[in-house]
C-alpha cells in the first residue's frame, strides 16, 4: 500500500518524485556494499518493469539504473538528495528576485515580497553591476546568480544601475520560497491563474488566488500549466478538488498490474467554464490535472500534446543519506487514457505562447485584445503578463510572430511547404506570404511576419510603433 506523508514538508510527489522515507532493514554487510544491497532490493522489489533481484545480481548502482533505462529512477547522494528535497520544498538560499538579461546586462525581474532583495531597497528593472565590488557579467545570467547565492546569514554587497545612478547595498542571505502560483484579473470577469510547479505549498497558494479572484466576481478561469515539469501528487490532487466533487483523480497501475486509484473526496464544483493553456513542456502532475478537468468536463485543454510523464516515483532514503528515487507505477486518466509516452490532447490545437494566451482570452469571451510592449514589460488589455509576443525590428521594419497575429485577428494559420508561404485564411480569403526579405523571417522554426504587410491584409490590426514602445490592438473577426 502507498504510503502519503500527511506533514506539509513531506507530500508524496509526483514528476520529480514521491518522498516515501523509509530506511530498509539490511543485514549484517561490508558497509561498502550497504547502498547497492539497498538498491538492488528495492528495484528488485518495486521497479514497474517487473526486473527481478536475481537479473541485478552482481551489478553496481550505476549498472542497475542504466540497464533500466528509465530517465526517473535515480540515485541521490547525500547533498543531492539535500538539494533535491529542498527543490521539492520550494526553498532556496539567496537574496529572492529573478534576473533576466538583455543588451544592457542583467536585471532583476521580479524582488519577491518579504525577500532579502527587497528588504535592502533592491527594485524591479535593476540592472546588478557589481557583487563586492567585482564587476558583474553583462552577458551570462548564471554567473550573476551564482556569486550571489551562498550559505545562508552570510551577507554579499550588491551594486546596481537604476535609471543612471548607481546604488550598493548589503544583503543578508536566507532562505527564499519562490512564488510558485500568480493570478490576474481580465475584464469581463475572465481570471487567469499560473502555477509553475507543484510544489508543497502551491495548492495553498491557489486557494488564496481562486478565492481573490472569486472576490472580484469570477466568469470564467484561464488555468496555465505551460512548461510546468509537475511535483507534487498531493498538491495537484487538493487543487482538483475546487472543481471535482468526488472521483478518481488517477488510476495507477503498479508492476503487477494491479490499480490503486488516488481519489478525489470531499471536493467542490467551481461551476464557471475553465480553459487549461498547456504545452510540450507541461508534464507528470501538470498532465494528471489536465487529463481529470478533461476527463471530467469541467475544462478545455488549449495548447499542443503534453510531454507525455505517465508514470509515479517513490523515494527511499538508504545508508548514510542517501536516497533512490524509483518508478513504481504507471497512471492512467480517470477515463483510463494512457499518459506515459503520449501526453494529453488539447482540445483546441494552437502552436505558440502568445497565440494559446490569446485563443484562451477569445474563448472566455474577450474579443478585443490591446497588446502593449516595452523594454521589459508586455501587457494584454493592460494586465501585465510574462508571455511576449514575439516582436523585433529588423532593418527598419517591425516584426512578429505570425501566429500571435493570427490568433489577434482570429484567422487561420498554415505552412506550405511546397510554396514555402505562410498562409493566414479568414472569412474573406487566404493570404499567401512568401518567406522573402521584408515579409517574413523564418528563425528556429518560427516564422515572423513584416506586421505592416499583416496590416494591409487584416485592417482590423491596428499598430502604434514607437521604437521600444509598441502597441498592437486586434478586434477578432471584425
Amino acid at each position: 500500500m502507498k504510503q502519503l506523508y500527511t506533514m506539509k514538508t513531506m507530500k508524496v510527489t509526483l514528476a520529480l518524485a514521491s518522498a516515501l522515507m523509509t530506511i530498509l532493514p539490511v543485514t549484517a554487510m561490508a558497509q561498502e556494499d550497504l547502498q547497492t544491497q539497498q538498491v538492488r532490493q528495492i528495484i528488485g522489489k518495486l521497479h514497474v518493469s517487473g526486473v527481478t533481484e536475481e537479473a541485478l545480481a552482481n551489478q553496481s548502482i550505476k549498472q542497475m539504473i542504466e540497464g533500466l533505462k528509465d530517465p526517473y529512477t535515480v540515485f541521490f547522494s547525500k547533498e543531492e538528495y539535500s538539494q533535491f528535497f529542498n527543490s521539492l520544498e520550494n526553498n532556496y538560499v539567496g537574496m529572492g528576485a529573478r534576473i533576466g538579461l538583455d543588451d544592457k546586462g542583467v536585471y532583476l525581474t521580479e524582488v519577491f515580497a518579504g525577500s532579502p532583495a527587497e528588504a535592502a531597497g533592491l527594485q524591479r528593472d535593476d540592472y546588478v553591476r557589481a557583487i563586492d565590488g567585482v564587476p558583474a557579467s553583462t552577458t551570462s545570467i548564471d554567473e550573476v546568480r551564482n556569486k550571489i547565492i551562498g550559505i545562508e546569514g552570510t551577507k554579499t554587497k550588491v551594486t546596481v544601475l537604476r535609471g543612471d545612478k548607481e546604488i550598493t547595498v548589503e544583503i543578508t542571505r536566507g532562505a527564499v520560497n519562490v512564488p510558485e502560483v500568480y493570478s490576474k484579473s481580465f475584464v469581463n470577469g475572465v481570471g487567469y491563474i499560473q502555477i509553475t510547479e507543484f510544489s508543497s505549498d502551491a495548492d495553498d497558494e491557489f486557494d488564496v488566488q481562486l478565492a481573490a479572484l472569486q472576490a472580484k466576481g469570477l466568469k470564467s478561469l484561464i488555468l496555465d500549466v505551460r512548461n510546468n515539469p509537475g511535483g507534487l501528487l498531493d498538491t495537484a490532487q487538493n487543487i482538483a478538488k475546487h472543481f471535482v466533487k468526488d472521483g478518481v483523480l488517477i488510476h495507477t497501475r503498479d508492476r503487477n498490474g494491479e490499480d490503486d486509484p488516488v481519489l478525489i473526496k470531499g471536493g467542490s464544483e467551481l461551476s464557471i467554464p475553465v480553459y487549461i493553456l498547456a504545452n510540450e513542456n507541461s508534464a507528470s502532475a501538470s498532465e494528471v490535472l489536465s487529463g481529470a478537468l478533461q476527463d471530467y468536463k469541467v475544462g478545455q485543454v488549449i495548447g499542443v500534446q503534453t510531454y507525455g510523464k505517465g508514470s509515479v516515483q517513490q523515494v527511499y532514503q538508504l545508508d548514510g543519506g542517501s536516497a533512490l528515487k524509483v518508478t513504481i507505477e504507471e497512471y492512467l486518466t480517470p477515463n483510463k487514457r494512457k499518459v506515459n509516452k503520449v501526453g494529453i490532447t488539447p482540445d483546441i490545437k494552437v502552436e505558440g505562447a502568445a497565440a494559446q494566451l490569446i485563443t484562451a482570452l477569445h474563448t472566455a469571451g474577450i474579443m478585443d485584445i490591446d497588446v502593449e510592449i516595452t523594454k521589459h514589460k508586455i501587457t494584454y488589455n493592460g494586465v501585465e503578463m510574462g508571455t511576449v509576443l514575439g516582436a523585433f525590428h529588423e532593418n527598419g521594419k517591425l516584426y512578429a510572430s505570425t501566429r500571435a497575429l493570427a490568433a489577434l485577428v482570429g484567422a487561420k494559420i498554415t505552412w506550405n511547404e511546397t510554396n514555402r508561404t505562410v498562409e493566414l485564411t479568414d472569412s474573406k480569403g487566404t493570404h499567401a506570404i512568401p518567406v522573402e526579405a521584408d515579409k517574413l523571417i523564418i528563425d528556429n522554426g518560427t516564422s515572423y511576419v513584416n506586421v505592416n504587410l499583416f496590416d494591409g491584409y487584416f485592417p482590423q490590426l491596428k499598430v502604434n510603433d514607437q521604437g521600444e514602445n509598441i502597441s498592437i490592438r486586434a478586434v477578432k473577426g471584425s
